[in-house]
């Protein structure tokens, strides 16, 4: 390979080892483009990622800790009614529906007696043969069931 040399004004060959020839004009090597810099923890571009993962993370935490709730709420009001009366407030499509709040036993309004509360978890024992099953409240994965009687006057 041969290039021309403006200072010895003629024709070099080249060999591998020597000097380079020269680049052509427009041909000179562009200047490095400037080192990326990282941008500071202050900047939105760290910070909001930061705060989403923070909130997504507490969301998830409430939700998984907070299911529990309403179910132990359940069972401790159908605990409470264990031993008290209810009233009748009506029927649906043909079935007797008891209010949640008790009453007194003595009043004329106490139509039924609840005398055992069971868990309607797969295993769990079912009410007497000589009581009712009745759900009070619904809203939860496995709701307690009322077995009541029959009040006697």
């Amino acid at each position: 390979m041969r290039w021309w040399n403006e200072e010895d004004a003629g024709w070099v060959r080249y060999h591998p080892g020597d000097d380079a020839p020269p680049r052509p004009p427009g041909w000179e090597r562009p200047l490095p483009p400037p080192p990326l810099t990282r941008p500071g923890w202050r900047t939105p571009y760290r910070i909001v990622p930061v705060v989403l993962a923070v909130v997504i993370i507490v969301v998830a935490l409430l939700q998984a800790l907070g299911s529990s709730a309403p179910s132990r709420s359940e069972a401790q009001e159908a605990q409470a009614l264990l031993g008290k009366c209810l009233a009748r407030r009506g029927t649906d499509k043909g079935i007797p529906v008891y209010s949640s709040k008790p009453v007194s036993c003595s009043s004329p309004q106490a139509a039924v007696k609840v005398i055992k509360v069971v868990a309607t978890t797969p295993g769990s024992p079912p009410c007497p043969a000589d009581t009712t099953a009745v759900q009070l409240v619904a809203g939860v994965a496995h709701p307690h069931l009322e077995c009541v009687t029959p009040v006697r006057r």
